[in-house]
């Protein structure tokens, strides 16, 4: 009796320390948010491959089951399935414990240019090379002098009155494709803003950054953007990107979809 209430606890133990080691691993985003359909999507995360086993796991978008493609430690790669929809909560399941994706497939919510209508910037393009992520794009491709004032997208917007209230609660998010490095020079944000303190998110090139051709969303802490309370009287307001900086910058970058979306945990 002894020796089967032994086996029964070890048998206990082992499933438990399976279900602990499988609901380890964590999903901190998507690395392109409007990946493809039929493209590969890379997951971001931590102790992947030894917890999400394939077979046995499960990625889906909504309802709907993707394909694993590959496994890293820090990345999970899936296949985007033919009927993954805009707003398409993506879930893991793996090891008895189901984990969500932060932030939405294809999120569109207060989406403020997706340059498919109107004329906010010069740039718009639907330039085969570095080829869309979501209709038309602006590409810059040009050299940028040192300190000259670049506007590459500009309009006058309204937000909501949430986002306009408390800007900490939400990020600014947008797909960005360089082929050749960002790596001089200075991108400019601005809301209201004034080029330099007020209301402008400074993206300094101190670090080269450099998608390599290849389409990925970044992301920018609104708080750290609007310093100086927006006026909710205001139907709209103005909002631009511009480079402005130290440096020549020989820039051959595009982007897409700048939108204000809920922070998520």
């Amino acid at each position: 009796m002894k020796k089967a209430l032994s086996l029964t606890g070890m048998m206990l133990g082992g499933l438990a320390m399976g279900f602990a080691q499988s609901s380890s691993f964590t999903l901190t985003k998507m690395l392109n948010e409007y990946a493809p359909v039929g493209s590969n999507m890379v997951i971001i995360g931590s102790q992947l491959k030894s917890n999400v086993v394939p077979g046995k796991a499960k990625v889906l978008f909504g309802s709907t089951e993707a394909a694993i493609v590959r496994l890293t430690d820090d990345s999970l790669y899936v296949k985007v399935p033919e009927n993954a929809q805009s707003g398409n909560t993506i879930k893991v399941l793996a090891g008895g414990t189901e984990k969500t994706v932060p932030y939405q497939y294809k999120d569109k919510r207060n989406m403020i240019f997706d340059f498919e209508s109107g004329s906010v910037s010069e740039f718009t393009t639907k330039s085969s090379k570095p080829g869309a992520i979501d209709g038309k794009y602006i590409r810059v491709e040009k050299e940028i002098p040192s300190w000259s004032v670049i506007d590459f997208v500009q309009g006058n917007v309204p937000l909501p009155a949430d986002v306009v209230k408390n800007p900490e609660n939400y990020v600014f998010k947008f797909e960005v494709n360089t082929l050749k490095p960002f790596d001089a020079n200075m991108i400019k944000f601005m809301i209201d803003g004034d080029y330099h303190e007020v209301n402008t998110y400074l993206w300094k090139s101190r670090q080269t950054f450099d998608t390599r051709g290849q389409w990925q969303t970044f992301s920018i802490d609104l708080g750290k953007m609007i310093n100086t309370p927006l006026k909710e009287s205001s139907a709209k307001h103005k909002v631009k990107f511009s480079y402005h900086g130290n440096g020549i910058l020989d820039a051959d970058m595009s982007f897409d979809n700048f939108r204000i979306v809920p922070k998520e945990d």
